[in-house]
């Protein structure tokens, strides 16, 4: 493998566990039980992506991802027969501002920074969503590629392009640390070598496009970036 001269991470799979940080805040919020409200929050989450999945595919512009997730909930709210009201639903959509890291991540990321590596946020999020996560790391973040920047979403070409048209580095000498299966992809469509933190077990859709490396979680990166 070329000498990596850049980690770029996915924030919302690969480095922070949603599920973790925010299920336990959306029952709350909402009032439902835990037997309604595990799949009522895993739909906010589809629809969230779903919505961006639609902003690449309409060209009209990139909805931001902050409005991704508010129309997510307001999906969820009707399928739910829920009226939060604003104080609630922005308490709920500012939380992503505040995920928790994977157990192992701040141990991680410190090690590569300790090895020297170059360390990027390269990630779904609105730049300030993004800036906001990265400053819950226990690490100096070196640069935060945003799809605000790149006007699409992931899987989109334009995500991955980031990096190597503002920092003049080639494909092969970045490393993408993917955290779900549609990332994956992109990355490997790009050319990029890519790390699939695959916690799920999960397997990509389209084997034309497969990651470098799988591993359960994000400790295998340092067996390989050493």
């Amino acid at each position: 493998m070329n000498r990596t001269a850049l980690v770029t991470l996915d924030a919302y799979t690969a480095l922070f566990d949603i599920a973790g940080s925010l299920a336990g805040r959306f029952r709350e919020i909402t009032g439902l039980d835990e037997a309604r409200a595990t799949p009522a929050f895993q739909l906010w989450r589809a629809k969230q992506m779903e919505r961006a999945a639609i902003s690449n595919s309409l060209g009209l512009g990139r909805t931001s991802f902050r409005e991704c997730t508010r129309q997510g909930l307001a999906y969820v709210e009707k399928r739910y027969d829920l009226d939060l009201g604003e104080e609630r639903r922005l308490a709920l959509v500012m939380a992503w501002d505040r995920l928790t890291p994977w157990p192992e991540a701040d141990g991680v990321l410190a090690e590569l920074k300790r090895r020297g590596y170059p360390l990027a946020l390269l990630s779904n999020g609105d730049t300030d969503m993004l800036h906001a996560l990265a400053d819950i790391l226990p690490v100096d973040i070196d640069h935060v590629f945003s799809s605000e920047e790149a006007g699409a979403y992931k899987p989109h070409p334009a995500m991955y392009a980031l990096p190597l048209r503002k920092l003049g580095l080639e494909s092969r000498n970045i490393l993408h640390v993917a955290g779900a299966t549609n990332d994956a992809i992109g990355a490997a469509a790009a050319g990029l070598p890519c790390y699939w933190s695959n916690r799920s077990g999960d397997s990509v859709l389209d084997p034309a496009f497969p990651p470098t490396h799988v591993r359960p979680n994000l400790e295998g990166l340092l067996d390989l970036l050493e």
